[in-house]
């Protein structure tokens, strides 16, 4: 399995495509729909499906381009599925005066909660991991782990956006993340590449 991602859109969000021998997921399409489809494009194995960290306008804003030409699922937690057109609650309007479009999505998503799922010949599991956002999704493979905005290295997601809670947080990095193998990779929402080992030490976990 191959994982491999593009730094997109108004705040330099991280989109995932995860590729085995024959078929192509996407991970939050966050930006430059161009991009995106051209990357698509080169890979050249079949898109049979996105799945959606969370809702927030950073990465949801090249969806609807993404679908028009790839009539595929979209997965997403169900506390979030009015997240895709409520631009209150998926923070894009409370960024409007420094100049960000409003953003939603008409996508039609199917609800995905914790536990093990298979698409097509990819199987993961899903940990619902909330505290960023309600329904902040974070999905595990056999090699790395792509959490959203849920762990950063050397960082942790904001909770000052629509029912974030930085309690809720800290517990879902500690009894979910921190669960996983210490050596597994973990790639975040925004920044550079990680592991569970190194994140023992984040100081916005240590005080």
């Amino acid at each position: 399995m191959k994982l491999s991602y593009l730094t997109l859109g108004f705040v330099e969000t991280n989109t995932y495509f995860i590729e085995n021998d024959t078929e192509l997921l996407l991970v939050d399409p966050a930006g430059e729909a161009d991009k995106i489809l051209a990357e698509i494009s080169a890979i050249n194995k079949p898109l049979i499906g996105i799945l959606l960290t969370h809702a927030h306008f950073d990465h949801i804003a090249a969806l609807d381009a993404v679908l028009e030409k790839y009539h595929v699922p979209v997965y997403i937690h169900p506390e979030e599925v009015d997240f895709l057109t409520d631009p209150h609650k998926n923070g894009s309007a409370k960024f409007r005066a420094h100049g960000l479009p409003i953003i939603t999505s008409q996508a039609q998503p199917e609800l995905l909660e914790e536990g093990a799922f298979q698409i097509g010949s990819f199987s993961m599991n899903v940990l619902h991991t909330p505290g960023h956002s309600p329904g902040s999704l974070s999905y595990v493979f056999d090699d790395f782990a792509v959490v959203g905005d849920t762990l950063f290295n050397n960082g942790i997601g904001r909770t000052d956006l629509y029912r974030g809670d930085y309690e809720t947080l800290i517990d879902s990095i500690k009894d979910k993340l921190f669960d996983l193998d210490e050596t597994l990779p973990i790639y975040p929402g925004h920044g550079p590449s990680t592991t569970v080992e190194a994140e023992y030490l984040n100081p916005f976990l240590n005080g």
